[in-house]
């Protein structure tokens, strides 16, 4: 999915796309946290993946995607279910019992931040250049600030370890991100389609140990549909469309806009209380995140 492959510039179609998008990831985490009053974290997550894969699947086999053969892809999959679905929507789910869900958004500004010295190790060709070290600090600068000073100083309450659950659910989605890079060359969707297949197999299990003794309401139910068919599903689909056809670049600029939008959302519909060190750290987090992309982002442009 390289951007040397696009040549299609920007349609109404491709703005609508990642509107869409943005609003879509913006208001998960609020429905995460209103399906939190009933189900448990691992049923929440195990809801995403499973429901999401039962809306992904159907798409890849009514487009004519066939299954991805060879051990680098296979691989590439696994790395998806297990490291972009399973590990951090159960982190996420869990942490959001304790962390505002507008904050757990804003968490998800990180991952981009964390990718940077993944990529510098194990990414040929991707050095921490003094831009990108510089854009890492002040991102993680935020990311303490976000975690406050009782978290860090009490790291073992409940709150310490809610907010190192959101830090390990970023790292997760970065580790994911630096294995599909190193993907050999294959369909994204149907790439994304085996990655769900085995993080459905590895989440139920742990879905159906979790499972309420209680029936859970019509409107948990309706959450459930939501954050797997569209937040989960349709999103993925979303996600590659805009890439493939207008480029990583242009996609990039989600990351700025769904914390906002998370944030937003939390205060208006939650009615969740935001501090002024909320806003310090989120200004932080996308300051260092612009910093680090934008030399990288002007190259990318240029023929």
């Amino acid at each position: 999915m390289s951007d040397i492959k696009v040549l299609r510039k920007p349609t109404a179609a491709s703005y609508i796309m990642v509107g869409s998008l943005v609003l879509i990831w913006g208001t998960t985490f609020l429905l995460v946290k209103f399906a939190l009053e009933e189900a448990s974290p691992t049923l929440v997550a195990a809801a995403r993946i499973l429901i999401g894969g039962a809306a992904l699947l159907p798409y890849a086999a009514l487009t004519g995607r066939k299954i991805p053969r060879g051990r680098g892809r296979w691989i590439g999959g696994i790395s998806i279910g297990v490291f972009a679905l399973a590990i951090p929507m159960s982190l996420l789910a869990w942490a959001q019992q304790v962390v505002p869900s507008g904050i757990a958004g804003v968490y998800m500004a990180v991952i981009p931040l964390l990718v940077l010295p993944l990529a510098h190790l194990f990414s040929p060709g991707e050095t921490m250049t003094p831009r990108k070290l510089a854009g890492f600090l002040i991102g993680f600068t935020g990311v303490l600030v976000l975690m406050g000073w009782d978290a860090l100083t009490m790291i073992g309450s409940t709150n310490g370890l809610a907010q190192l659950a959101c830090v390990g659910a970023t790292l997760s989605y970065a580790v994911g991100s630096i294995m599909t890079r190193r993907t050999p060359e294959t369909d994204p969707i149907a790439l994304s389609a085996l990655g769900f297949v085995i993080g459905g197999a590895l989440i139920l299990p742990f879905a159906i140990g979790a499972w309420p003794q209680e029936p859970l309401s019509m409107q948990t139910w309706a959450i459930f549909l939501v954050i797997g068919v569209i937040s989960t599903g349709l999103a993925m689909i979303l996600r590659v469309t805009i890439i493939t056809t207008v480029g990583s670049v242009f996609m990039s600029g989600v990351g700025y806009l769904v914390p906002i939008t998370a944030l937003a959302v939390g205060v208006m519909f939650g009615g969740e209380v935001l501090a002024w060190s909320d806003l310090v750290a989120c200004a932080l987090i996308l300051s260092g995140l612009a910093v680090a992309s934008h030399r990288q982002a002007w190259r990318r442009r240029t023929p």
